[in-house]
């Protein structure tokens, strides 16, 4: 890959051209056969739940997908049809350092007024909300391929490099864990987690680097991880006989997951999975021969339980799948009515550019509706070398969105040309024109699959679809945003991004976030994250560079006696269940005045050398004036029985 980061895995044989684009994986052919396990067991209802944080910032965008339902659409915000024209830029986080694969191709998260992510170095950003300051940095320095991207519960930041899963303290960014989940170099992590019942879940997939994507060897393992602790409570292997690999593990490979799967309220995961390798064919092996049978369970909807990761149903979209057609999008749950009656069912996707829908409960199928152009897209590949629609990176390739029972599906058209044993010219063969690719936008009635719009876009839509109110957003590669009208489709506003997208935007307040990560077609592209608000001056707010280079603030260390006589203060802000101060020294002697913001949704206090804070409610403010006269190390911590033991708590220096 080159200077773009949505990720293009095309292996012939057991090799790989990434090409420059930012997500993507593996994929395979186009059909609605499936097959199905019985015994759905019935569950208990204190499963299925999300960390208790997600709830008390539910006005920000506290998940990948903003919910365990991966519907990415809210309606607290006060953004809408008749408001959205009024969004400029209120700040801009520039992101320095771009990997192989770009920078940023996956979704910021927004709790408690911070602003986490992941790059494609695999290193974790806080930023303030309100300015796009840095708060602080944990740089792994790890290339991903991507998507990844970060998740928050249980009071800890969760995420991935490569080879491992971490998990970070969210008010300084400090490693907690670290749990490595590969079992070769042929096998990496490039996904953001899903967190729910106390419980991380994340996949492996086969590959972790250029070189490496789709040897021989290399499966997809969904792992569940305690939340605390890191260890394994269960996994489950994409590939039905495990490292058997479908009876060739020296050729083949394939499986895992590109995104977090969707948790319903019975304690069902619903895992989509990428594709089989090698793709289309070798000589040795034409049209997958080495792979023989359906491949299971690639390019299938796998519902497990939660808590035991035990399989429930399956039903497989693409079965042997030669053209890289996974069914990777991220599940979305939601109910509809069938024959009358309210009935939960799960919608689905992948790169070949279809959309289905199943019962939630058995994984009966619903409808199935295609995306996009479709040519030469099913059946064995000939030998003789055809034009392929959806190749190997297109159809829908990023997150849907669901909102008042409609499906908002992007996708893209992007032609490869391959047969029966593999790519024309080796793997330079495979190199397609991005500027020839076409996108869109379509809108589906959830309960039915008709259609009730469809907008195309003048480039690739790799920007999933986000939705506030009754305005969903999009983007193309070019790096436009679209805002349309969830109802009618209109066009309701646009801007340019300083860059290509190909990353999934945020939606916190009065805020929308978008990453412009990828190059696009601009000759000077600006890397940034940034911050279409409401409250931004009519023109825009000046751009401002955040220092990514640093990991942390702190004072300016050049105040003079006077000032260290008369005082100091110290913003403090605490939430669900952190401490973030401004500074966490100070020299002596000196009065500091901590001004504790309790930014959460419970009752909370400050306490440090004696001192304390009476019980300060949510969104409510308290001054607390302490004189240190000797140097040293000073805890502080909140005193509410339980929540020092979840992480408030630190160490004030005074040197």
């Amino acid at each position: 890959m080159a200077t773009n980061p949505i990720r293009i895995r095309i292996a012939f044989g057991a090799a790989l051209l990434v090409l420059g684009v930012a997500l993507a994986g593996c994929g395979g052919s186009s059909s609605n056969a499936g097959s199905a396990s019985a015994g759905v067991k019935n569950h208990v209802a204190s499963v299925g739940n999300a960390p208790q944080e997600w709830a008390a910032n539910a006005n920000a965008w506290p998940a990948h997908n903003y919910d365990l339902s991966n519907t990415r659409a809210t309606t607290r915000t006060s953004i809408n049809s008749q408001t959205v024209s009024k969004l400029n830029v209120k700040w801009r986080f520039a992101f320095k350092g771009a990997s192989a694969f770009g920078i940023f191709a996956s979704a910021p998260i927004v709790l408690n007024g911070t602003v986490y992510l992941q790059d494609l170095n695999s290193n974790v950003y806080a930023l303030d909300r309100s300015t796009g300051k840095l708060e602080w940095r944990h740089a792994f320095n790890k290339p991903s391929i991507g998507p990844n991207g970060v998740a928050f519960g249980y009071g800890r930041i969760y995420g991935a490099t490569e080879t491992s899963a971490f998990a970070l303290d969210p008010a300084t960014g400090k490693l907690i864990w670290s749990r490595k989940l590969t079992r070769n170099n042929r096998e990496g992590i490039d996904m953001a987690p899903q967190v729910y019942d106390n419980t991380i879940l994340v996949s492996t997939v086969p590959g972790n680097g250029l070189s490496s994507f789709y040897q021989g060897g290399a499966l997809g393992v969904v792992w569940a991880l305690d939340a605390a602790t890191g260890k394994p409570k269960w996994k489950f292997n994409t590939s039905s006989d495990g490292a058997k690999l479908w009876g060739n593990p020296k050729v083949n490979s394939g499986g895992g997951l590109w995104y977090p799967p969707s948790v319903d309220s019975h304690g069902r995961v619903f895992v989509s999975v990428a594709n089989p390798a090698p793709l289309y064919g070798t000589p040795k092996f034409p049209n997958g021969s080495s792979r023989p049978g359906p491949d299971l369970y690639t390019n299938s909807l796998v519902a497990l339980d939660g808590r035991t990761g035990k399989l429930l149903w399956f039903r497989q979209a693409v079965p042997h799948d030669v053209r890289d057609y996974d069914l990777m999008i991220p599940a979305i749950i939601t109910t509809v009515p069938l024959n009358g009656v309210q009935t939960e069912v799960v919608l689905v996707a992948g790169k070949m550019g279809k959309v289905y829908a199943y019962r939630a409960d058995n994984g009966r199928h619903l409808w199935t509706r295609s995306v996009g152009k479709h040519q030469n897209d099913i059946g064995p590949l000939p030998r003789k070398v055809v034009t392929i629609f959806p190749g190997d990176t297109g159809g829908v390739e990023t997150p849907m969105a669901l909102a008042a029972g409609r499906l908002f599906v992007p996708w893209l058209d992007l032609s490869t040309r391959a047969g029966a044993t593999g790519l024309p010219g080796g793997l330079a063969g495979a190199s397609p024109n991005l500027r020839a690719g076409r996108g869109g936008l379509t809108a589906f009635d959830a309960a039915s699959g008709k259609v009730l719009w469809q907008n195309k876009l003048p480039s690739m839509d790799f920007g999933a679809a986000t939705v506030a109110n009754d305005v969903v957003f999009t983007s193309d590669y070019a790096g436009t945003i679209f805002a349309f009208d969830t109802q009618t489709g209109k066009t309701l506003w646009t801007k340019k991004a300083p860059a290509g997208v190909n990353s999934f935007p945020a939606i916190a307040g009065d805020t929308l976030l978008v990453g412009a990560g990828t190059t696009g077609f601009d000759k000077k592209p600006q890397f940034e994250l940034v911050a279409y608000s409401l409250s931004a001056p009519p023109a825009g707010a000046k751009a401002q560079t955040a220092p990514a280079s640093k990991t942390g603030s702190s004072g300016s260390g050049k105040a003079g006696a006077s000032a260290r006589l008369q005082g100091t203060a110290v913003q403090v802000k605490g939430g669900e269940f952190f401490f973030k101060l401004s500074t966490k020294s100070t020299a002596t002697p000196r009065n500091v005045t901590f001004v504790f913001k309790n930014v959460g949704h419970v009752v909370h206090d400050f306490k440090i050398n004696g001192k304390h804070t009476p019980l300060i409610q949510p969104g409510t403010t308290a001054r607390l004036v302490v004189t240190f006269t000797k140097k040293g190390k000073y805890p502080y911590l909140c005193t509410v029985p339980g929540h020092a033991a979840a992480g408030m708590k630190g160490i004030f220096t005074v040197r």
